[in-house]
């Protein structure tokens, strides 16, 4: 498991919660700096941040997919089982291409289904066997058409969103009193345990407990 589709499946981890929580409703609000609970603006500060990483994801890997799906298509004989891929991969790509984000929980909920239409495509292409000529074959059109690029620029904004999200709990808990504090005690004890994990994978998998907590 390379590192774009470890995020992947990782950030995935978030839409169970956020797309069922009220969280979803204040994230596509216009203003959310008004009238929010400072505990309950971390949850639309973390699930605003993950859509817009999930928009630009594809908006970028829609072309990536696209892109590779011409470059299979040129390939004169193919077997049964590239040409499945390559009309999943063409539908996938499709469906993110025209996806358009709006201010509405069923937009952010489509965002999340989108986004685990493409997790799911790219955990099976990377379970793939190595040395299979249908690996091969699909790595060099992904590769030849951004497919590493998406890779690095995935994980830079996912690290940029855990250094950030740093930034805002530690603003949250310096507006607390002592007697607050103690009331957020789960809360200020997933946070340190969050702050403690060095996994990357079990780092995102810590933040979706956010949602948890806060509810």
């Amino acid at each position: 498991m390379n590192k774009v589709e470890l995020i992947f499946v990782s950030a995935l981890l978030l839409a169970p919660l956020a797309t069922t929580s009220p969280l979803v409703k204040r994230a596509t609000d216009t203003d959310t700096s008004k009238g929010i609970d400072p505990k309950l603006h971390l949850g639309v500060y973390v699930l605003s941040e993950v859509a817009k990483i999930g928009k630009w994801l594809l908006e970028e890997g829609s072309v990536v997919v696209s892109n590779a799906v011409k470059e299979l298509n040129e390939i004169p004989e193919k077997d049964e089982l590239l040409q499945a891929n390559i009309t999943r991969m063409a539908k996938i790509g499709k469906q993110a291409a025209e996806f358009k984000l709006d201010d509405n929980e069923d937009s952010v909920m489509k965002l999340f289904e989108n986004m685990a239409s493409l997790a799911e495509m790219m955990a099976d292409y990377e379970s793939m066997a190595e040395n299979t000529k249908l690996k091969q074959t699909l790595r060099r059109a992904l590769d030849n058409n951004g497919y590493i690029k998406l890779d690095s620029e995935l994980e830079q904004k996912f690290t940029a969103l855990s250094k950030d999200f740093d930034k805002v709990f530690t603003v949250y808990l310096q507006s607390l009193s002592s007697n607050e504090r103690l009331k957020q005690s789960k809360l200020i004890n997933w946070y340190n345990d969050f702050l403690d994990e060095v996994n990357e994978e079990k780092k995102l998998e810590k933040l979706s407990e956010l949602f948890d907590l806060l509810n």
